[in-house]
């Protein structure tokens, strides 16, 4: 850029003064914002550099037309010319380094606009995503008034079931106590039922006892094991052995219950209660069942075990257990 077209440059700059506040607005540091007074202070002495060579030219012209004679005066002028020209290269320099600064921020200018439009994308960008998300809240306040309106519904329906429970509550405490009365009326005629059942046995067992001319040394005796009702009564034979006779008493008799009663009659705790009862092997095992079942008497005489019942012997026990 020549000296003529910075002065241009700053007459343009100063006679419209939006043109100076956009090249204020765009270039931001300090340096580049005292330009314009670095400018004013170049032109100015610019301005007094070229009336100096104007003077010094007029003086020069002077003293060529009216004396060649003047040397000293013509050093004098010499010097002021170098000086003006060392001032010269001096602007020039400076000049130079605007000329630097201005495309090197020219460079930046750019830099910045490419910045800006990518903001301006990312902003756009921004956008789209906020108004999505204004119409994912909408979606989610809808969805909250519809929960809001379920949640009602709901807490109506559980208080019609907190009524609906506390009517069934009085109705189960109602039924428990039918209940109990009806559990101690069973306990009772079970009771009673097993007491019959009893006898039922221990008639049976004498009746077969002395059909077998087995001499019964003591009453039959009850006892509770494992919350069954047995019967044991000690007994000696003709020949003079001895040995106890063990029944296992059952409403109904099932193949099941021949294959646990035998297994009970193995069992040390079993044998144990026995024993502290006075109760010794050998034993002869039988079953009584009010109600006998035909493959519970098969069962029977598979794993040698004795069945009585009201009619008298079903299975007779092939030998003792020992």
């Amino acid at each position: 850029m020549t000296i003529e077209e910075l002065r241009a440059f700053l007459a343009a700059v100063e006679k419209h003064p939006e043109l100076r506040e956009e090249l204020r607005r765009h270039v931001l540091t300090q340096e580049l914002l005292a330009m314009p007074a670095e400018l004013y202070r170049q032109a100015a002495r610019l301005e007094r550099v070229e009336e100096e060579l104007a003077e010094l030219r007029e003086a020069v012209r002077a003293l060529v037309i009216s004396s060649q004679h003047h040397e000293e005066e013509l050093r004098a002028l010499r010097a002021i010319a170098e000086r003006h020209e060392q001032r010269r290269s001096d602007i020039d320099q400076r000049l130079d380094r605007l000329v630097a600064v201005t495309e090197r921020y020219e460079e930046e200018l750019r830099a910045l606009r490419e910045l800006a439009q990518k903001h301006d994308e990312e902003l756009r960008t921004l956008r789209e995503l906020a108004q999505k998300h204004d119409e994912d809240l909408r979606s989610l306040r809808e969805l909250a008034q519809k929960h809001d309106e379920d949640l009602r519904s709901l807490r109506d329906l559980a208080q019609k079931h907190d009524e609906e429970l506390g009517q069934l509550r009085k109705l189960a405490e109602k039924h428990d106590g039918d209940l109990r009365q009806i559990r101690s009326t069973v306990a009772s005629l079970t009771t009673t039922v097993g007491a019959m059942v009893e006898a039922d046995a221990v008639d049976a067992l004498l009746n077969v006892l002395e059909r077998k001319a087995i001499t019964v040394e003591e009453l039959p005796t009850s006892i509770a094991v494992n919350g069954e009702l047995d019967v044991a009564v000690p007994v000696v034979e003709p020949g003079g052995r001895r040995y106890w006779v063990v029944v296992e008493v059952k409403v109904q008799l099932h193949p099941r219950d021949i294959r646990a009663w035998l297994r009970k009659l193995h069992t040390q705790s079993f044998r144990e209660r026995l024993a502290a009862a006075g109760i010794e092997p050998p034993f002869l095992a039988y079953v009584y069942g009010q109600r006998v079942y035909r493959p519970a008497i098969e069962r029977a005489r598979e794993l040698g075990v004795g069945i009585l019942s009201r009619r008298g012997e079903y299975v007779s026990p092939p030998g003792l257990v020992e």
